[in-house]
């Protein structure tokens, strides 16, 4: 029970079918498992409310509310919610992203620059905004950001610029937000996936599998589960003396050189 007597919020946190959850839904189930009351947020309720209904058919304690995290009147709802509904707050995940596509600097438009600023990086800022202070009043704790191995390695020939420059920055919030506030025992890390399989994904083009489960140098396909295990080291007391430490959980893909 490496989280018990703990509050955790994760963001991202629904359930949306397919043969298996994603990553924060992961996250979500493994921090009930050991111990943490979690709430779960998402923009869509149902799915929140599936990924409640797996923690509690386990035994686990957790409460689903629809909330879109790059809405700061969400977030602040949201976390307002959790602390009166658990008495406080001790981990925070932030798993909300995506919106690839848009294409190069010269064919993103504004509008695929702040919808992904929005989604990638401000959702996060919202969610910490409001949930720092209570951390701080919970006697410190634990956020988790997810970025992304694109911050390091964009995607050839089908280049994202503003999510790799979002999932970039990120990195540099973590970092800020660790120096920050280490006065106030909070911790704040980031993890940084590979070319993980999710059930988002089962739609894609065939052949997608197996070519992420290929491009690494462990031969293993990384999962949501991996995810939520680097997630769930670092929401506790082992991981107490490290803080603006970006985590790659990638199979050693970033050790690769890229393709032509």
């Amino acid at each position: 029970m490496r989280l018990s007597g703990k509050v955790a919020i994760v963001s991202g946190a629904g359930t949306f079918g397919g043969s298996g959850v994603g990553n924060g839904a992961a996250a979500a189930i493994l921090f009930a498992r050991q111990g943490a009351k979690v709430a779960l947020l998402d923009a869509v309720g149902e799915w929140a409310a599936a990924t409640a209904r797996i923690i509690e058919e386990e035994g686990g304690e957790a409460v689903p509310i629809a909330a879109d995290a790059t809405n700061p009147d969400d977030c602040q709802r949201a976390v307002a919610s959790t602390v009166e509904r658990f008495g406080g707050l001790h981990i925070l995940h932030n798993n909300v992203g995506g919106g690839g596509g848009g294409g190069n600097v010269v064919e993103a438009t504004d509008e695929d620059w702040f919808r992904s600023a929005s989604v990638n990086l401000m959702s996060m800022v919202n969610m910490c905004r409001h949930a720092i202070p209570h951390i701080r009043s919970s006697g410190g704790g634990s956020i988790i950001n997810i970025s992304s191995v694109t911050a390091l390695r964009p995607k050839p020939g089908r280049s994202s610029a503003q999510y790799t420059v979002n999932k970039s920055a990120v990195v540099g919030l973590t970092r800020a937000l660790a120096l920050d506030h280490a006065e106030d025992n909070i911790r704040v890390n980031c993890i940084m996936p590979g070319l993980m399989w999710t059930p988002r994904l089962e739609h894609g083009s065939p052949g997608a599998r197996e070519t992420r489960r290929t491009s690494t140098p462990l031969p293993v396909e990384g999962q949501s589960w991996d995810i939520g295990n680097a997630a769930l080291f670092l929401a506790s007391d082992e991981a107490r003396f490290i803080t603006g430490v970006t985590l790659p959980v990638d199979g050693g893909f970033l050790l690769t050189s890229a393709p032509n």
